[in-house]
Order: C-alpha cells, then sequence, then structure tokens
C-alpha cells in the first residue's frame, strides 16, 4: 500500500490518494501523516482517493478501524471537519461495508462520508 498527502490550497483540502494492497500498519501510518498534514495547515476537509486500493476487510475490521480512527483523532488539534472517502464501485458486499464504516464513524462522531465519484465528494466537501 502506497499513499501520497497533498494539501489542495485553493480549497484548504488535504488530498490523500491510496494505491496498492491495503495493509494494517501503513493505514494507521498514514491516518497519522493526514491528520498531522491537517493541523499543520488546518484544513478543515480532507479528500481520500481510494479508488486504486485494493482490499476485502471483514465488517469487524472496519468497525475496529472506526473505533482506531476516534482514538487517534483525539489526539490531534484541530482535526477535520469532513472527510471523503471515493473508492472504485463494485460489489455489492463492497458497497455494503463501505457504508457500513460511514455508519460506524459517524455513529463515534466522525464527519466520514464514502462517494463513489470524485466530484459528488468535492460538492460534498465543499458544502
Amino acid at each position: 500500500m502506497e499513499y501520497t498527502i497533498q494539501l489542495i490550497n485553493a480549497s484548504q483540502i488535504v488530498s490523500v490518494t491510496i494505491t496498492g494492497k491495503w495493509d494494517s500498519k501503513t493505514d494507521k501510518a498514514m491516518a497519522l501523516d493526514v491528520m498531522a498534514k491537517v493541523a499543520e495547515s488546518k484544513a478543515g476537509k480532507v479528500l481520500v482517493d481510494m479508488r486504486e486500493l485494493q482490499f476485502d476487510l471483514p465488517i469487524i475490521n472496519l468497525f475496529d478501524r472506526a473505533k482506531e480512527l476516534r482514538e487517534q483523532r483525539s489526539r490531534f488539534a484541530p482535526v477535520s471537519g469532513r472527510v471523503a472517502l471515493v473508492y472504485k464501485a463494485g460489489s455489492k458486499k463492497l458497497d455494503e461495508s463501505l457504508i457500513f464504516f460511514e455508519n460506524t464513524s459517524r455513529n463515534r462522531g466522525l464527519p466520514y462520508q464514502v462517494f463513489k465519484e470524485i466530484e459528488s465528494a468535492l460538492e460534498w466537501l465543499s458544502k
């Protein structure tokens, strides 16, 4: 799993692009790097483009990941106000898994929303 993080100054969005095969260790490090970039830039929005990420996580892993993200975010100030996750439309299982992750995250007070299209994600972030 590889990722790049950059700040889109014009819109104050931290943009993250993830590729390759998902792995837990890199995912956790990436989340901390993103949060550090948000804190440094004071950007209130994050766009995560994971259309080229290969993953198939059991529901329990998604549940645990939302919990971990909540704990990680509690160590940073400021944190982003919105995080848009963009994924490549695929199987019904993938759709259901990411909707579950979105709901689990929101139940923990995390401002995450999933999208299948970059344009929709950017529109939501701009609100």
